[in-house]
């Protein structure tokens, strides 16, 4: 049985109405498709932390989209547009949702008031957070991962719902089952029983069944729905993911979150040093529990995860892991990096800038030539692969047609790439907070052949305890970041 708790909320429902027609706007009158904004939008509804929405609340402030998409439409601007603003009401979205947290009441709630045993499908970064906030041992978390592993014979809990593959996965089970969802996500379960019953239909109507049975079949009136747009094509593009980036997201919304060039930089002064940190670090506390980095305090002592030291321990675990997958990935790799090269042999890299800026190179001339140094897997941006082809066909005379065919293919890869590694990520800094609080090794750490001493040892050294001095906002973009790195 399939039990839904459907949070309605006539003010929710406006705010997206409008925020769609402002959509439709932009993309009717501009041919503008904004796909970060969306993104922002299926996070705040899938989340239960306030810090999240507030964190999503500066990176739509700093957020650049809409404004160089206008610019590059023909130099308008976001007076320009006037009420039809897309970034206003997403704002409003979130303020709403910041003070008036239904789904986290909702939740809470319901799991504080169980009686009976039940899992509840958790997202990993939000595990700290529901257990410090009820105190009922009939509720047992699980991640994504887990409950595709074992045999269920408890009643299941979940808190989103991602179209067809969410769909799939709960029709398989054979347990009940409770969604607490907004009604914007419980639409899509009912698109997917809309799709689930035209399937069948089609089989029934068959002439192959009338000429069996001599029965005419008449359809099944559809279920009414209302989709917002603009969440539809965030579901439609989770649906088209490969297993391994739909699982990924399902349990780590950074994947959805990566896609935004724009990311809020914070500066944490320490009594050791100062470190650059964006908005999806993670820290550890004192106790070894995992922290975001705007949650940081002034007096707080913490450890900060050593991402760059284990970056290339994560990549040789998918590597293994994943070998068919991750050759194709390593392949399109250095296919990319080959081609900026061959470029770059040809001409100096001031030339080679400005022709690859005139193709819509979004970075600065800093990450060019760490793009040729190897120092990426794959562009930053889309639009920087893009570019590099579009340059290179061009020199070689070859029909730029061909793009968007080299271009699927790499972005699928790339996508791979990311949504693998920040599930491992997550993983391996679960798996560190495990080591700091009980001594335990974990399994991916100990595939890489870490054991109590020598992780200890690693510790000591990539991740002492620091005093933070003072936490402030300091650069905007990850672009920046990434320029003050390589200086």
């Amino acid at each position: 049985m399939i039990d839904f708790k459907i949070i309605k909320s006539g003010e929710l429902s406006r705010l997206i109405y409008l925020f769609d027609k402002k959509i439709d706007f932009i993309n009717k009158q501009f041919n503008i498709e904004l796909k970060t904004y969306g993104n922002i939008i299926r996070v705040a509804l899938s989340t239960i932390q306030l810090d999240v929405i507030k964190t999503l609340i500066e990176r739509v402030k700093i957020n650049k989209e809409l404004e160089r998409a206008l610019d590059n439409a023909g130099g308008y601007t976001i007076e320009y547009i006037g009420e039809n603003n897309p970034k206003v009401i997403l704002i409003e979205i979130l303020n709403y949702l910041s003070f008036n947290p239904h789904k986290q009441i909702d939740l809470i709630s319901f799991l504080q008031n169980l009686k009976q045993r039940i899992n509840l499908l958790c997202d990993l970064s939000d595990t700290e957070y529901i257990k410090n906030r009820i105190r009922n041992n009939k509720v047992e978390l699980i991640s994504f991962a887990i409950a595709k592993r074992i045999s269920h014979n408890k009643p299941l809990v979940l808190y989103s719902f991602n179209g067809i593959k969410d769909f799939e996965f709960i029709q398989s089970l054979n347990t009940d089952i409770t969604l607490i969802v907004y009604e914007e996500e419980f639409q899509f379960y009912q698109k997917q029983i809309n799709n689930r019953i035209k399937l069948i239909e089609s089989e029934i109507k068959s002439e192959g069944r009338f000429k069996i049975c001599g029965i005419h079949y008449e359809e099944v009136p559809e279920i009414p729905i209302y989709l917002s747009r603009t969440i539809e094509d965030i579901v439609n593009r989770l649906d088209n993911l490969g297993t391994k980036a739909y699982e990924g997201y399902k349990y780590e919304s950074d994947l959805l979150l990566d896609e935004i060039p724009e990311k809020i930089i914070y500066k944490i002064i320490s009594d050791n040093k100062c470190y650059y940190l964006d908005s999806n670090d993670a820290i550890y506390n004192i106790l070894g529990d995992l922290k975001k980095v705007p949650n940081v305090r002034i007096g707080d002592k913490i450890r900060i995860y050593p991402k760059e030291e284990l970056a290339e321990n994560l990549y040789q675990v998918a590597v293994e892991t994943e070998p068919e997958i991750f050759g194709k990935i390593e392949e399109h790799s250095i296919y990319w990096q080959d081609v900026i090269k061959i470029l770059s042999d040809e001409i100096s890299i001031e030339r080679l800038y400005i022709k690859l800026k005139a193709n819509g190179l979004r970075v600065l001339p800093k990450t060019v030539e760490c793009y040729l140094k190897g120092q990426r897997k794959f562009p930053m941006f889309n639009n920087d692969l893009r570019a590099i082809f579009s340059l290179y066909y061009k020199t070689i005379g070859e029909d730029e047609m061909k793009i968007n065919d080299v271009l699927i293919a790499i972005l699928k890869s790339k996508m791979t790439y990311n949504s693998t590694m920040i599930a491992l990520g997550r993983g391996i800094k679960q798996e560190l907070g495990l080591f700091l609080r009980e001594k335990r090794i974990g399994e991916i750490l100990a595939k890489r052949g870490f054991n109590s001493e020598s992780l200890q040892k690693f510790i000591d050294k990539e991740m002492p305890i620091i005093t933070v001095l003072n936490s402030e906002i300091y650069f905007d973009t990850i672009e920046q970041l990434e320029l003050y790195n390589s200086i």
